[in-house]
């Protein structure tokens, strides 16, 4: 391959929708990557942006415990049992506050925060997403 050969493939990648192309010609190679047109794929395309486990601070006293995993949450252990955590219960860090099924897993949600709780922002059986804030607390 001489210099123009590989000068028009780099071009032609990067004008296209290729992300990365691999040429093999009489025992040489070249793999050209197109950083660019992935990063403008990316970027025409609508994007969601999800909280962190940690969700921030709301208000100045207020605090929120977040879903730890994506999937179904459970506010009791099962149908049988109240609610883990409801209105005005104080908890503490390290506390098992829910679960949340994921995979078919239930998964215990471990708060990271200690306060009286001031809302349930879900209910029993709702899908929660990854950092979905899932309590309010005062903090004390």
């Amino acid at each position: 391959m001489d210099i123009e050969q590989i000068t028009r493939v780099v071009k032609l990648v990067e004008s296209s929708q290729l992300h990365e192309v691999t040429i093999a010609n009489n025992g040489q190679s070249i793999k050209v990557v197109n950083n660019l047109g992935a990063q403008n794929n990316v970027s025409a395309n609508s994007i969601e942006i999800t909280p962190t486990h940690e969700p921030e601070q709301t208000g100045s006293d207020v605090l929120q415990v977040g879903a730890t995993y994506v999937g179904q949450v459970y506010l009791s252990e099962d149908d049988a049992t109240d609610n883990l955590v409801k209105e005005g219960d104080h908890i503490q860090k390290g506390q098992t506050v829910c679960f949340i099924d994921e995979l078919t897993r239930l998964q215990p949600v471990i708060s990271n925060k200690e306060g009286v709780v001031t809302a349930v922002l879900v209910e029993s059986g709702q899908n929660v997403e990854y950092g979905q804030p899932i309590f309010e607390l005062a903090h004390r």
